[in-house]
């Protein structure tokens, strides 16, 4: 596993438990896994047929780090996930979030305190979810790394022994053995069954990447696992090689192997070795960034891959947009940039090779908020699985009619409606990668001096107060009597949404301390009252049912009633020159603004222009296609609200020209010596042994020995970093001595890396458009900002063996 966001450990809390329903509206959790998968020498089978496929890791379901700290995840976050890797037609998921120690919110936060019964409440759930869409589970059950929800350490600690003693401690390994056999055994009340008993665990594994298991280890404890859990697999692995004594222990299953990045070859090779010990070969992880036909094509074709699992995944936020995390390997689906759109289309063919592509109904999205910007509406809408864009509609009278031109994605929430005043309905419809409208959301109306705030009660995060709350996978519930409330100035009407037939009671208040009961109206399912412009609401109710939504309608907080004011252009500042062709616009903020609008030109009087974008509600804008260079542009911003527009001043700046001369990057001339020269190029640790050496006629000399590493490389950092803008590509002179080896240039531009590889030297110069430099497979996406030239590496790679190359007159060359 690549590295988790570290969260300090600042747990937090929940306000509520999360818990299980127990009434007769529970969701159904019928599994479609009524067989188990079992293993036939080096093969999976389900059905008598060997079960091949694609997946992806969900490493959070049980315990998640991403929204507001440590805490459980939402039971909607955990469906849409699963959700979506159904529609991307994968079958197994893995994840190690289902089992957690060493933390308050952990299932064992100690051994002297025993096991967290609502931990188990999102394990429960996700287990059960994943049944009844047919997904089958990979569960590690400790980790190698100390990430937030705990790993194998926490069984040595209390010991007071270092992390090897968990391989070899008796105590440390009994109280391990206790932990899985606890959770092994746990009954799920949602499904009724054991999880050793449910064939939607396909696999446990003993844990993430652990690093020091030994045979006696993995021995004894596979025969335990074989014990408790007799009709599922059992998995093991490190992180990126095989653990030979995996293949020893006949017990073991799968054998699962992890890459950062892959390749076909790798994966190949690993996959036959596996198969050849009589085991079941997994690709527990690979990097998502990695994932191309390319590399998955000749997979799908080789029996001996049983699977590949891609690190990792994540759904939908609980009110708009996605879950974000910054490992540099995130996957959304359809994918927030190209990169990630060809991962999401490779993996999802490679699915449908398997035969494992299937259709699925895109379902409703969810408007949670609209809201007033300058009086000007802003919506924002939760998402749903399978979606890959949307069509906001609304009407005032009549039909339905689109509010924008194409679809919106999900990273386009809040987004603001230029057009619609006054009284008007909103419905946002999904649309699925055919261009195939699915099932709208509720209908959501507003007049123009309103706002709606729209609660589905996955948590008690827009709560103001509540009391004896139990938030289950459809919403708010209690054993007894409980009570929830809400605060918004100005509240005109309220609507509560229920399960069964609660006795239920509304109550408004002007300073949340003094409340008054007002009369409501019930009906199919539903509450609604008057709220009498008061500034908070509270509804209680008794039973074993409660609510599932709850709909505020209030005031605008913040009426307009003229126009905004003007905005000044700052940057690119009035006048100047040499602007770069991909140039940042700012502006000054203008009271009363709800959004903004640029123009850019080529003419004084802004006709023709080679820019205009408009419902811009930031004071910034980053282009994305360049203008011409050596030219002198005209911009402007207007800003607008519910009552007018206002337009700013117009600006000029003028472009820079391309350049006409190289750049040089390095042609070796500085360096006294040897010394030097390799204090600056420095040799990655990681790889095998290569020297810098001075070269008489100053250039380098890189003098390699390839053994177990397979690679070499040295790399300079440039401190300040070069501007290489608008330049075309680098040009540099190569030669190379002993057996052929592969030439890989990577640079750093910004942040980010980018590569290209030679398959051999060349003796002689070459040229290497910027336009051939992509994303390494192990690392992010990012913009090629050769404004920001950081880092240059020179790579050698390949078998066995010694050679030299050198390297001189590195330049970065003009357009010709």
């Amino acid at each position: 596993m690549r590295s988790l966001t570290w969260a300090g450990l600042a747990l937090l809390a929940l306000a509520v438990s999360l818990a299980p329903p127990a009434h007769a509206e529970s969701p159904d959790f019928r599994s479609l896994n009524t067989r188990f998968v079992t293993r036939t020498e080096s093969r999976l089978d389900l059905g008598g047929e060997q079960f091949r496929f694609a997946g992806t890791n969900i490493y959070w379901l049980g315990l998640d780090e991403n929204v507001g700290g440590v805490g459980y995840p939402t039971f909607f976050r955990i469906r849409d996930a699963l959700d979506t890797a159904k529609a991307m037609g994968m079958t197994v998921v893995r994840s190690h979030m289902l089992a957690s120690t060493g933390n308050e919110l952990s299932i064992l936060p100690s051994k002297e305190e025993g096991f967290n019964e609502r931990a188990f409440a999102t394990v429960d759930y996700a287990i059960a979810y994943a049944g009844s869409i047919g997904i089958r589970l990979v569960l590690p059950l400790t980790d190698e790394w100390s990430y937030y929800h705990g790993g194998h350490r926490d069984f040595a600690d209390p010991y007071g022994l270092p992390s090897p003693a968990f391989y070899t401690d008796e105590r440390v390994i009994a109280d391990y053995q206790a932990y899985v056999e606890h959770v092994m055994h746990r009954v799920n009340p949602l499904t009724g069954l054991a999880y050793n008993a449910d064939p939607t665990i396909m696999a446990w594994e003993f844990g993430n990447e652990l690093e020091g298991m030994t045979l006696d280890w993995l021995t004894a404890n596979t025969a335990r696992f074989r014990q408790w859990a007799p009709r599922q697999l059992i998995a093991a692995g490190r992180r990126f090689d095989i653990d030979p004594d995996t293949l020893a222990v006949p017990g073991i299953d799968i054998v699962d192997v992890h890459y950062y990045p892959p390749t076909a070859e790798r994966v190949r090779a690993d996959a036959a070795t596996v198969t050849g010990a009589g085991k079941v070969y997994l690709a527990g992880e690979y990097a998502s960034t990695s994932a191309t036909k390319d590399l998955l094509t000749p997979l799908a074709g080789d029996r001996n891959v049983t699977g590949l699992l891609s690190w990792s995944l994540f759904g939908h936020g609980d009110r708009n947009g996605f879950v974000q995390h910054d490992d540099g390997f995130t996957l959304h689906y359809p994918g927030d940039d190209e990169r990630m759109r060809a991962s999401v289309e490779a993996q999802m063919a490679f699915a449908e090779q398997l035969g494992d592509g299937r259709p699925v109904r895109v379902g409703p999205p969810l408007i949670t908020q609209v809201g007033k910007r300058a009086g000007l509406n802003e919506l924002r809408w939760r998402g749903t699985a399978g979606a890959s864009g949307y069509v906001v509609e609304h009407r005032s009278h009549g039909r339905w009619t689109s509010a924008h031109e194409g679809t919106l994605s999900d990273n386009q929430t809040p987004w603001i409606d230029p057009v619609a005043r006054g009284d008007v309905t909103y419905r946002v419809v999904p649309v699925d990668r055919h261009g195939r409208r699915g099932h709208a959301s509720e209908p959501m109306r507003v007049t123009g001096a309103q706002i709606v705030l729209i609660d589905p009660l996955q948590t008690t995060g827009l709560a103001s107060g509540h009391e004896n709350v139990t938030i289950t996978p459809d919403g708010a519930r209690a054993d007894g009597s409980a009570w929830m409330s809400w605060s918004s100035p100005g509240l005109r009407r309220v609507r509560f949404d229920l399960a069964g037939r609660p006795r239920v009671r509304v109550q408004v208040s002007d300073d949340g301390s003094g409340w008054r009961t007002v009369p409501h109206e019930s009906g199919n399912g539903q509450v609604t009252a008057d709220a009498e412009g008061a500034g908070h609401v509270r509804v209680s109710w008794s039973g074993r049912t409660g609510l599932t939504r709850a709909t505020l309608w209030s005031a605008d907080p913040a009426p307009v009633t003229s126009p905004p004011a003007a905005s000044a252009p700052l940057t690119p500042a009035p006048g100047a020159q040499d602007v770069l062709g991909s140039p940042a616009f700012s502006w000054e903020p203008a009271a009363g603004a709800g959004y903004y609008t640029l123009t850019v030109s080529g003419h004084a009087d802004l006709s023709d222009p080679v820019l205009s974008a408009t419902a811009l509600t930031t004071t910034e804008y980053a282009t994305t296609g360049g203008l011409e260079p050596g030219v002198t542009y005209y911009w402007q911003v207007t800003a607008v609200n519910a009552a007018g527009r206002t337009s700013g001043s117009v600006a000029s700046f003028t472009t820079r020209p391309l350049p006409t001369a190289p750049a040089v990057v390095d042609d070796f001339s500085s360096y006294a010596d040897s010394e030097q020269l390799a204090r600056t190029y420095v040799r990655n640790a990681n790889g095998d042994q290569i020297t810098p050496r001075l070269q008489p006629g100053e250039a380098m000399r890189l003098d390699y020995s390839l053994g177990s590493a397979g690679y070499a490389g040295v790399t300079r950092t440039f401190s300040p970093s070069l501007d290489l803008w608008g330049h075309q590509g680098l040009e540099l002179r190569l030669s190379g001595t002993g057996g052929p080896a592969k030439i890989t240039i990577q640079f750093v531009t910004g942040g980010v890396y980018f590569e290209h590889t030679l398959d051999a030297a060349p003796d002689g110069t070459v040229r290497i458009p910027f336009t051939e430099f992509a994303h390494p497979g192990w690392a992010g996406s990012g913009p090629l900002d050769l404004t920001r030239f950081e880092q240059l590496s020179f790579y050698v790679g390949g078998g066995p063996g010694d050679g030299t190359l050198t390297i001189d007159e590195v330049t970065a060359y003009p357009t010709a």
